[in-house]
């Protein structure tokens, strides 16, 4: 009987990397028609598999040390490229992933984009002190009702049963609130589904009021990529990509600072709240700013979730989005 030689794929078809390919292939048209989260995960495990495979096949045909120096060879020019980009941009992060939908539905999750850190474009004001605006005096119909922390929509987020509540939620235009020297104003707007084809109305920050001068939305305004502080509540889903709806000189430290707002989210960053935590999110410093973005590549974003299992599952307002966009 003859001698059956050692397999020299001990994975079997897990070594083969027309298979793999294939399977990858599988995997992602299962998730973009599905969005289920376990075909992303497979297809972020697929890539790395297929990496370390790459590299034990190429040391088999030309030798470790030989692969170990073309690996580093390659790292050294993605490096190169990265930092060199990085330098003719003026940011130390050039491209960046979009992992959320929170800017719906002019920039979509798995859009990958390039940011050129120069000067940021949204109209300019000036406040005495930005100290203490965490705190917000709610006022219905001109007469204050109330303090909270954060925003009334954060407040009410969890207290729909709460008089003051109920009437924000059906009757949100006839509330404003202060923070410092700023002022929120809220209408009621309309949600789209368009999966399921169905819609609802409730409420969202309409103007913002900077020393008796009013701001609305602006689509012309730049979005810009910035990193929360470790204290903030954003901090926890990393780096945030949102449209600087303002900049505000503030007189009292001499620092410029970016109010931000999600195109697809209700209230501004510095409304958010997590009550029992206790934190909120700041203004952003300019200089806390990683850069505005400059162009957008679709879909080629998505390699960072595939490898990224925090990123993975899709997070929420992907399936909804502000009727006002509509035809934007």
């Amino acid at each position: 009987m003859a001698r059956k030689e050692p397999s020299n794929e001990p994975f079997g078809l897990f070594s083969n990397q027309m298979f793999l390919y294939c399977l990858a292939l599988i995997f992602i048209v299962g998730y973009v028609v599905s969005g289920f989260w376990l075909f992303g995960l497979g297809i972020g495990i697929l890539i790395v598999w297929l990496v370390v495979l790459e590299f034990f096949v190429g040391a088999k045909k030309h030798g470790l040390k030989n692969e170990l120096k073309e690996t580093f060879i390659a790292l050294l020019l993605a490096l190169a490229v990265w930092f060199g980009t990085g330098f003719l941009l003026h940011t130390s992060s050039p491209l960046n992933a979009i992992v959320s939908c929170s800017m719906l539905p002019h920039i979509q999750r798995g859009d990958m984009v390039v940011l050129n850190n120069d000067r940021v474009q949204a109209p300019t004001d000036e406040v005495k002190s930005l100290a203490g605006i965490e705190n917000a005096e709610i006022y219905e119909n001109g007469k204050k009702v109330a303090d909270v922390k954060g925003s009334l929509y954060a407040h009410c987020t969890s207290r729909q049963v709460d008089p003051l509540c109920s009437n924000f939620i059906t009757k949100p235009a006839g509330y404003t609130e202060r923070h410092g020297e700023l002022v929120f104003g809220y209408e009621k707007c309309e949600v789209l589904y368009p999966k399921t084809g169905k819609s609802e109305y409730g409420p969202c920050v309409s103007w913002l009021e900077v020393n008796g001068k009013r701001y609305t939305e602006n689509l012309q305004n730049d979005v810009i990529v910035y990193q929360p502080h470790s204290n903030e509540f954003y901090a926890r889903v990393g780096d945030i990509i949102h449209r600087a709806f303002i900049k505000l000189n503030d007189a009292e430290d001499g620092k410029t600072y970016v109010l931000t707002k999600g195109d697809n989210n209700p209230i501004f960053d510095i409304q958010v709240y997590d009550e029992k935590a206790g934190i909120g999110n700041r203004p952003v410093e300019v200089e806390r700013s990683k850069g505005r973005i400059f162009v957008g590549i679709p879909y080629i974003g998505y390699l960072k979730l595939f490898i990224s299992p925090a990123a993975i599952p899709t997070p929420e307002g992907c399936d909804r989005q502000f009727a006002k966009y509509s035809s934007s």
